[in-house]
């Protein structure tokens, strides 16, 4: 076994988890520990593979989140690739990861390579012969050259693409901090720091490919509070941008001391919670009927979730 301790920890993904089905935050930090090793129970190694998994559009996503850390760092180095050159990257990312997964080759790195959800449930969209695939992907592929194009096109980025790497922060990198005695992980794409005449901006960009959704500005709070506790930044002095590339929007959040110490309660509450029903999965199974599944099968979550088998849904 390796020497991974299995502990809580908290991110705002790992919370939203939490709050919208206990059974998938069960398969997603207790049943799929460990089961990367070939030693490990048969159910811990098939859980582990189907969290593995994607669906097109999050692999879209990440095409997207990729190439433009890879564009922002060569800039930074004096290289400066065109939209078009962009577009092409994002795309035969996304084609390359589309083959992995319909051709099997995930199977020599499942960790490290492509497997679609859509492939592995059959789903119809995804299905080659009367042409839904083609029609799927061509949605996929049509979102990133939007997205890579408002990427270039926006005037509220302006700063995003010039500004020099001496004061980039952070950039698509795992990022943690500790609250509570519990260690929290945030991961901002791109944060940036300019200092004119004793004063000082922070600036944090969070790249988003598809539409905009409620617990998106609690992921900038929280960006805030990390820049406090990782780069000692008071609130004022940080800005955050949620920047909707397929459509063109940018929303643009300050926040002060009072709603950084309300996101700083609420994730002390959400702690309290996991703690409730955490357990050390390298002593033990746990008890799967704690961890409660969503009641309507029929729901979005349900029907696009990776573990479905497992719940005969």
């Amino acid at each position: 076994m390796s020497g991974l301790v299995h502990e809580l920890s908290w991110s705002a993904s790992r919370a939203a988890n939490f709050g919208t089905c206990l059974r998938r935050y069960y398969h997603d930090y207790y049943g799929s520990w460990r089961g990367w090793d070939a030693r490990a129970p048969e159910w811990r190694r098939r859980t582990y593979l189907l969290k593995k998994m994607t669906r097109m559009p999050m692999l879209a996503g990440d095409c997207l989140h990729r190439v433009l850390a890879a564009w922002i760092e060569e800039r930074g180095r004096g290289r400066t690739a065109t939209a078009e050159e962009l577009e092409a990257r994002a795309i035969e990312l996304l084609r390359t990861g589309y083959r992995e997964s319909r051709d099997g080759s995930w199977r020599a790195k499942p960790a490290k390579r492509t497997r679609l959800a859509e492939h592995h449930y059959g789903e119809p969209e995804i299905e080659e012969a009367g042409g839904a695939a083609a029609e799927y992907g061509g949605r996929m592929v049509e979102r990133l050259r939007r997205c890579v194009r408002h990427f270039f096109a926006l005037e509220e980025l302006e700063q995003a693409r010039t500004i020099d790497a001496e004061a980039f922060l952070g950039l698509e990198e795992m990022g943690t901090i500790e609250l509570f005695g519990t260690k929290v992980f945030c991961i901002p794409d791109f944060a940036t720091e300019v200092r004119s005449e004793g004063a000082r901006t922070i600036r944090i960009y969070d790249w988003k490919s598809g539409r905009p959704r409620e617990a998106d500005r609690f992921q900038l709070a929280v960006y805030v509070l990390y820049a406090r506790e990782k780069w000692d930044a008071r609130p004022e002095e940080v800005t955050c941008s949620d920047v909707y590339l397929a459509d063109g929007a940018v929303t643009v959040e300050r926040f002060g001391s009072e709603d950084v110490d309300r996101v700083e309660r609420r994730i002390a509450e959400s702690m309290d919670e996991m703690r409730a029903l955490h357990f050390d999965a390298d002593a033990a199974d746990g008890d799967i009927g704690e961890f409660a599944m969503i009641a309507d099968p029929s729901s979005r979550e349900c029907t696009t979730c990776h573990y479905r088998e497992l719940c005969a849904r």
